[in-house]
């Protein structure tokens, strides 16, 4: 085998363990649900100025749901965040107690409730990493649902984004709503298997060039 083909060969195997790398590890991921893709069920606000606006400012008989785009692959680590405003949260027993519910394939379950300070923009978050269900919840597209004043005290909510970050994600986003989330960069994984690619085409331009 010439000296070429040899580096072409292993141009090749590196190009394609770097690809099954980045293929293993999966691309990072952040999914936004916000006002811009509002569905007729959903009531992400448009911007911060809105906020106490209907229907928007939602109470205990305002309940609703939305739903992630579904995002494919295997997954090390799942997050979700939560942007909400108004949550005059305490403790446990007093103060405004909205909850947050999953669907994990066949049943709903409570992942807790939305944490923050009066009149703040703030994301909670949910790592849905350790859950047997939540890779292939993701897969198909997580449903979510929130039970709002699940005291039924007479408190209201209103929420700004939903975001799903798999793998770190590739959005950093803030919680006030109307503000776009800026790109991050590639993780490694990703861009090693995209060198290998490059590498690979290169040896086979030298081949073409040399036959």
């Amino acid at each position: 085998m010439s000296t070429l083909i040899k580096k072409i060969a292993m141009t090749a195997a590196f190009g394609a363990a770097m690809c099954v790398s980045a293929a293993v590890t999966a691309a990072p991921v952040t999914d936004v649900k916000e006002y811009a893709n509002n569905t007729a069920t959903e009531f992400f606000v448009i911007n911060d100025a809105a906020k106490y606006n209907a229907p928007y400012y939602r109470w205990a008989s305002d309940d609703w749901g939305w739903t992630h785009n579904a995002i494919a692959g295997t997954f090390s680590s799942i997050k979700l965040d939560i942007s909400a405003f108004d949550v005059d949260y305490f403790t446990q027993t007093s103060g405004e107690i909205d909850l947050i519910w999953v669907f994990d394939g066949s049943d709903w379950l409570s992942l807790g409730n939305l944490a923050g300070a009066t009149d703040i923009w703030a994301f909670t978050s949910f790592d849905l990493s350790s859950y047997s269900w939540a890779q292939a919840q993701v897969n198909a597209g997580l449903k979510l649902r929130m039970d709002i004043d699940a005291l039924n005290q007479g408190w209201a909510v209103t929420l700004g984004k939903s975001t799903l970050s798999v793998d770190g994600g590739n959005k950093d986003c803030v919680p006030t709503p109307g503000v776009p989330c800026n790109p991050v960069t590639v993780s490694e994984p990703a861009a090693l298997g995209l060198f290998g690619l490059a590498l690979l085409g290169l040896g086979l331009r030298r081949r073409k060039s040399a036959v």
